[in-house]
Parts: structure tokens; sequence; C-alpha cells
């Protein structure tokens, strides 16, 4: 490693000039943060990124890139990262390689703590082997009024069937969220292929926003997604620790979901 950039401020690790370390957060709000970190590379290029997870959290954190730069580049970056847990603690750092190198250095860590919501939301999703895939971003007033998002899957061919199956929905057509559970309803299009058959279908997603545990997760389609506070929270299924939801609760909820 030719040590174009080295990561570190608490231990002072400093050689050929290079230097990094990771910044306080600024704009710091319920459900977004901007990273900040500085840095010199002196001897070739450096790719650098963010490391940020709910302190405590099972898991691998999440990630933002933070850029690239070139040999004799020094200063201040930063990254923006989006889709918080809201009143909630976070750590993160910076870490940086050289070109070339397989292995990131990481700088301290350092902490910030998101304000409380100001409305509902729920946002994540989940992906299984190479077809299946799941994804939500919705939210609502307090009360659930305002109700907006999207919510789409997509079921891709297997060994036994070649169909495609794919739902979107830009309408959310109903939204409750009570502490870490949520339920989120929509009605779309269901696009079949390869028979291009497109036909009216409905969604309605359970979820369990377990922060620093594991997420659970259920998707039916009922005929009426318009009582998501009627939901049931009995049948959901553990998500892998790679995968998560995250759900903010901005209070005044309707009567708890049975």
């Amino acid at each position: 490693m030719r040590c174009a950039c080295v990561i570190g401020v608490l231990l002072t690790i400093t050689l050929a000039g290079c230097y990094a370390s990771t910044e306080p957060a600024t704009d710091v709000g319920p459900e977004s943060a901007t990273l900040n970190a500085k840095g010199t590379a002196n001897n070739g290029g450096v790719l650098t990124k963010f490391q940020y997870e709910l302190t405590g959290r099972v898991g691998d954190p999440l990630e933002v890139a933070g850029g690239h730069f070139p040999a004799g580049a020094s200063g201040p970056f930063s990254a923006k990262v989006f889709h918080l847990a809201a009143g909630s603690n976070y750590t993160f750092r910076m870490c940086g390689k050289d070109d070339g190198e397989e292995d990131y250095i990481c700088a301290q860590t350092r902490t910030f703590t998101t304000p409380p919501p100001v409305e509902d939301s729920v946002y994540g999703g989940w992906f299984a082997g190479c077809c299946i895939s799941f994804g939500v971003d919705a939210r609502s007033g307090p009360s659930g009024e305002n109700t907006r998002g999207t919510m789409g899957w997509h079921e891709g061919p297997t060994i036994n069937d070649q169909t495609e199956r794919t739902f979107t929905s830009d309408e959310i057509t109903c939204m409750y969220v009570d502490g870490a559970r949520a339920a989120v309803g929509a009605v779309g299009i269901l696009h079949t292929e390869p028979s291009g058959e497109d036909q009216l279908a409905s969604a309605l997603v359970t979820v369990v926003d377990g922060r620093t545990q594991v997420d659970t997760f259920n998707r039916t389609s009922p005929s009426n997604v318009s009582f998501c506070a009627d939901a049931s929270f009995d049948s959901q299924t553990a998500l892998d620790s790679q995968f998560e939801f995250v759900v903010n609760d901005a209070g005044a909820s309707t009567p708890t979901a049975r």
C-alpha cells in the first residue's frame, strides 16, 4: 500500500503527510443528515465512503459514497443520508482506500441524534434471490391524513415459472403507524410478461421496525385496502439483517391495530 491516504485522528496516524478524519454531522433532521470528513491524498487517488448505522444495530452498517479524490486533493467533503429513524442515535465514520487496494481503513467514529418525527413514514424493502424484490416509501400526517408515496414489487422467473409479474402503485390508499408497527395499502397495476397483460391489483403490507434488531414484514393482496388500522400483525416474516424498514411515528395515531 503506497499510503495515498492514512485514516485516523484519535490515534493521530499520519504518514508522509496523509491525513483524514471524521467530522461532526451537520443539517441533522428527523430523517436526514449530512456526514462530514476532511483529508489529504498525496501519493495517488483515494476512494472514500461513509459507514453509518443506528447505535447498537444488528447487522452490517449502511454505506454512502464519499467520493474519489486524485493525488494532491485536500480539504473537506461530505455526503447526505436519507430515510433515517427519527428520534434515534446514530454512529458514523469515514473510510478510505488507495486506488487498487481492496481494504478500507476507517477513521474515528462520531455520533449524532435525529430529532423526533414530524409526520408518519415507512421506508424500506427487501430483495430475495435473483428476481424478487419489494419496496415502499410512504408517509402521512400523524393521524394518517394526506397519505402519499409509492409501493411496488417484482417477481421474476423461476425454474418452473417463466412469468414475470411487476406491481406498481404511485398512490398509497391508506396508512397506519403505531409506534414501531405500520400498515400501508395501495392499489395499482399488476403487469405480467410475456403475456403483456395488465390487471388491477392491491397490496397490504405490514411492517414491524425492530430498530436495532431484525425487522419483520408481511405482504398480502386483500380485495379492500382502505382500512389499514384493521391490519393484523400476526403473520410477520423476519428479514435478513442486511435489509430493514424504517417506521417513524409522529404520534396521534388511531387506536392500536388488532
